[in-house]
């Protein structure tokens, strides 16, 4: 996420934040290649920038900061390719 969305400060999120973490019980959901494993973070299966419900808990998981940032990274580098984007890969500090 370059810019900051207001809707991630409200209490909504806040609370929809808390009740998808219970539901994966704590546990990092995409278990990538530096997966911590306990979830820190709610992450969109479908970005919202792709057409994903922002609110829709069937479209969050849960996840671990470095998963959650990576999938941010990559999906941003697929949005460039698709779109026929000829700068450089966004890359990540991890």
């Amino acid at each position: 996420m370059t810019t900051h969305d207001p809707r991630y400060t409200t209490p909504e999120w806040r609370r929809l934040r808390r009740l998808v973490l219970e539901r994966d019980r704590g546990e990092c959901q995409i278990r990538g290649t530096r997966c911590q494993g306990w979830a820190t973070e709610v992450d969109h299966v479908v970005a919202v920038a792709d057409g994903g419900d922002f609110w829709g808990p069937a479209n969050l998981r849960a996840s671990c900061a470095p998963c959650n940032r990576g999938r941010g990274a990559d999906m941003t580098n697929a949005r460039r390719w698709r779109y026929g984007d000829t700068s450089a890969a966004y890359r990540t500090r991890f």
